[in-house]
């Protein structure tokens, strides 16, 4: 009974962290179990099924190796009755299962996987998990045989858990990252790229201007020049966002002067009159929420110069309750639709504006466009975060 409690004490120190690294964790298992079993080396079999590959990791006295076969097969690694099974295999192909009986095996092992762990005894544990499917092998252990076949079954279970986190982790990291593509890609659309192209017309009228009135021409370089220091400035702001740490002394974001910025951006560039009226936000926005909102009136007025080819818009900005409320109407062509969408039915349609609902959704608000060929009316409600 000594040896159990020893065995149950090792088990209960196995170490509940998520390991992210597949190598990492397969060491640090093949180690456990050695010291579990009282082995000298121990093989594991991985097969996470999205590489023709199979992963084998080798532990032998210390020493660590790891490599990918694609002749092998984690079917064929044990013979097709024990594919399930935890078992310990001996003399004379001798079997031994965790429910006491024996029986002859020919092959129970394959041949090449024999050649790595040597021909004496082997205990052979399964992994199931939901994710990847694998095999323990554990060459001569001297742990009591019927303890160890005791142990197989909630071990199995303890790895199945460690690697399936393992390859959560990395999927989630993997979606994470996915999506952090997804928002830079819209944030760099939605703002520095629907600007740059601005710069370009208006480099474009510089152009043509040089020769018969250089002293507009001059002029709008000079402007031009102020735009891209803005957008410099709006690209560092950008980048020091997607730094891993953030950075000491937090910038205030100024709601009212990138509201300015805009207009005077759109005078110049598109010769877009912008008319705000901002006078009930509530002083309580945060500096998250302001950026946000501004993208979100960003896009809305970049779709009502580009495509509604209007030459006033008006932006109405409040904040009732919890909610911030963002209407953009202009006197441009519309949309191709007259009528009105809501923001499922444009979803469901892949109708109106489509940057827009996907940052509208992103933010769980609402979104609603009403288009007729004198003009649209882009009304949205985004939630601020607090109450009241």
């Amino acid at each position: 009974m000594q040896q159990l409690g020893e065995v149950s004490a090792k088990l209960r120190r196995w170490p509940r962290r998520i390991v992210p690294d597949q190598r990492s964790l397969a060491a640090e298992c093949l180690e456990r179990c050695c010291d579990l079993f009282e082995a000298p080396q121990a093989l594991l079999l991985i097969d996470d099924g999205d590489e023709p590959w199979l992963n084998i990791a080798f532990l032998s006295k210390g020493e660590f190796r790891w490599r990918e076969d694609e002749d092998l097969r984690l079917e064929s690694a044990v013979a097709g009755e024990l594919a399930t099974r935890s078992f310990h295999v001996g003399a004379r192909d001798q079997v031994h299962l965790p429910d006491a009986r024996t029986r002859r095996v020919a092959h129970a092992i394959d041949q090449r996987i024999r050649k790595e762990i040597g021909r004496g005894p082997v205990l052979s544990v399964p992994i199931a998990a939901e994710s990847l499917q694998g095999r323990l092998f554990v060459s001569s252990p001297k742990l009591d045989l019927g303890l160890a076949l005791m142990i197989t079954e909630p071990l199995s279970a303890l790895l199945a858990i460690q690697f399936e986190a393992s390859s959560q982790l990395r999927t989630t990291v993997r979606d994470a990252v996915d999506q952090e593509r997804i928002r830079v890609a819209r944030n760099l659309h939605d703002g520095l790229l629907q600007s740059f192209t601005g710069v370009v017309l208006q480099l474009e009228t510089v152009h043509s201007m040089l020769d018969n009135d250089p002293q507009n021409a001059r002029r709008m370089i000079t402007e031009t020049q102020g735009l891209i220091m803005s957008d410099q400035r709006e690209l560092r702001q950008f980048v020091e966002q997607l730094r891993p740490r953030p950075v000491s002394g937090e910038t205030k974001f100024d709601f009212a002067q990138r509201l300015e910025d805009l207009r005077s951006r759109f005078a110049s560039q598109w010769g877009v009159r912008l008319v705000f009226d901002v006078a009930d936000i509530d002083p309580l926005i945060s500096g998250f929420i302001g950026q946000e909102t501004f993208r979100l009136i960003h896009e809305a007025v970049t779709n009502s110069a580009k495509h509604g080819r209007a030459s006033v818009v008006r932006v109405g900005v409040r904040t009732e309750g919890s909610e911030m409320h963002i209407e953009v109407a202009d006197n441009g062509t519309g949309f191709p639709f007259h009528g009105r969408l809501t923001l499922d039915e444009m979803r469901e349609s892949r109708t109106g504006p489509t940057v827009l609902a996907e940052r509208v959704s992103s933010l769980n608000g609402t979104l609603t466009v009403d288009s007729t060929e004198s003009g649209a009316v882009v009304t949205m409600t985004v939630p601020l975060g607090f109450g009241g």
